[in-house]
């Protein structure tokens, strides 16, 4: 099950949001593996963990249970922001740390290859095009990518919940 939001914040509390994100957090280096050599090939892009602005996550997760009817009862550590190029397709699933993926699309070129894409069965299946203020619910199991644009210097600002456990609340 995908469920796709759009207008997740209203729209002076996203402008808030970005203007926050962009002035008064601090993004370091992440790669997809720490164990391989950190090259243009591992890098992931920036990321600014939540937990280091305990405001600002809960902000996520209130908008996230208010948007998508759901009670968070816990989420994984690693919760982020990423400020990534979209430079090549990374097929993953984040099943080791969740049941379910909030992604929320903040800031980035509207389009369906800046946006991410979903697999089934090994074979690429969704495009889920990139629209500032949009967000995705999915399970974490759901192997997925961000799309890789072909134009360059292609940058999207996202956040990402990993629920490790909710309740509907419909």
């Amino acid at each position: 099950m995908i469920k796709i939001i759009d207008n997740f914040f209203d729209e002076e509390d996203h402008s808030k949001v970005m203007d926050y994100i962009k002035t008064k957090i601090h993004f370091t280096p992440r790669y997809f593996d720490d164990e391989k050599p950190k090259t243009k090939e591992n890098f992931y892009g920036q990321r600014f963990i939540l937990e280091e602005d305990e405001t600002l996550l809960n902000t996520f997760i209130k908008q996230s249970e208010k948007k998508f009817k759901i009670k968070i009862k816990k989420i994984y550590s690693d919760c982020g922001i990423d400020l990534r190029n979209l430079d090549h397709f990374k097929p993953h699933i984040d099943s080791d740390h969740a049941v379910i993926n909030i992604l929320i699309m903040l800031e980035g070129p509207i389009g369906v290859t800046t946006g991410t894409v979903f697999y089934t069965e090994e074979e690429l299946d969704i495009h889920v095009g990139f629209r500032p203020n949009r967000a995705i619910l999915f399970p974490s199991d759901k192997v997925h990518s961000p799309h890789k644009c072909e134009l360059k210097n292609i940058r999207r600002y996202t956040a990402t919940l990993f629920v490790k456990d909710y309740s509907d609340v419909s």
